[in-house]
């Protein structure tokens, strides 16, 4: 009898653990679904215009410091604001870090000495702008961190518009992991590849974290990922992801870090012999390679968007708070959509104006908040 009730116990026992599973990944299921239909229907991207804005600076002056010219996002971010400055009759100067540390210091130092009314920056990564972030601290100046790691560390005047470099590419691989997991129908087995750079570790960081979300509410997720150099990063992901493929002849997902290394995964694996029809590509950014790839229905299969363009209009809404004497914005209003040959017909393919620009004419909205005549 004791047998037996022990024997009855431990099967008792093991259907509740297994109900208390199932209701963990049923929890955990309901999160992704939530989230995928956030990211994918119509992106939610009125959410950039932040509501209680105030009226515009007059004449206002701002330096705004990018990175490098050499970044994509860069010159996007710039164009933007000058055609910002166009409609406000503000000016906008621009100062070019050129992807070098001692350049970089000295176009903040710059611009901080350069008596402007307020600042902003993109890609003031603090590992590598401290002497320059020391400047506009010291200044007092207004200062808007577009993609700035914990800025409150540097400086009490940075706002952390979009969370961060970290925070917000972490967001991105996260959703990596929710577009494998959605298309992969419940299953994700991971392979691919991630250089060392900052924005790279975050993404992978946040893939990861989606991964092992999954594998502890009892999802059927894993993952196998390798570290390119970052300067061979194009000449080592195709071997790399092919070896994973020879390793790992269960996986159905490949991820990369950008859409053109998720591409030349897919076709590296492709040319062995080791690419089934049902194995989904995933990339970030959205650029004209995962648009391409994309439309062709094939196994680049989704990408990761973020509005660089739409980001400019904020990055002003936001340092014009503060120029005014008015508060940062609490929380992210940043949005990242997810693009998939189940919803590219919510762009015109034929136009050349990005993703947010084509679900939201930032213009439009924030002329109206700002009261300026377009």
């Amino acid at each position: 009898m004791k047998m037996k009730t022990t024997t009855s116990l431990i099967a008792a026992l093991a259907v509740m653990g297994t109900m208390a599973q199932a209701d963990t990944l049923s929890d955990f299921e309901a999160k992704v679904a939530e989230m995928w239909e956030t990211a994918v229907l119509g992106n939610n991207v009125e959410g950039v215009l932040n509501s209680g804005s105030v009226e515009l600076k007059p004449g206002a002056s701002v330096g705004a410091a990018c990175l490098g010219s050499q970044i994509t996002a860069c010159v996007q971010w710039w164009a933007q604001l000058q055609e910002i400055a166009a409609l406000t009759g503000w000016t906008v100067t621009e100062y070019d870090g050129k992807i070098d540390v001692a350049i970089w210091n000295e176009q903040l130092t710059r611009a901080a000495q350069a008596g402007h009314d307020g600042l902003l920056t993109f890609g003031a990564i603090p590992s590598i702008s401290g002497q320059g972030l020391g400047a506009i601290e010291q200044s007092g100046l207004p200062l808007v961190g577009m993609t700035s790691d914990d800025p409150e560390g540097i400086s009490s005047l940075l706002s952390r518009l979009d969370g961060g470099i970290y925070q917000d590419n972490y967001e991105v691989g996260y959703l990596q992991g929710v577009a494998a997991y959605t298309l992969g129908e419940g299953v994700l087995h991971a392979i691919g590849g991630f250089d060392g750079s900052e924005i790279s570790v975050a993404r992978r960081e946040g893939f990861e974290a989606f991964v092992a979300e999954c594998e502890g509410a009892g999802g059927d997720c894993w993952s196998n990922l390798r570290q390119t150099d970052t300067a061979q990063m194009f000449q080592q992901i195709g071997p790399y992801c092919s070896s994973l493929a020879l390793a790992n002849p269960g996986f159905n997902i490949l991820i990369t870090q950008v859409d053109d290394l998720t591409a030349l995964c897919i076709d590296e694996v492709k040319g062995a012999g080791l690419l089934s029809d049902d194995v989904i590509g995933i990339g970030v950014d959205f650029n004209s390679v995962g648009v391409s790839r994309i439309s062709e229905g094939e196994n680049f299969q989704a990408s990761v968007a973020a509005p660089y363009f739409s980001g400019a209009w904020q990055g002003i809404d936001e340092l014009n708070r503060l120029m005014t004497g008015g508060e940062p914005l609490e929380g992210r209003p940043w949005v990242k959509g997810i693009f998939y040959p189940g919803n590219l017909e919510l762009l015109d393919a034929e136009s050349e104006q990005p993703w947010d620009v084509q679900l939201f004419n930032p213009q439009a909205a924030y002329s109206a908040a700002w009261g300026v005549t377009q």
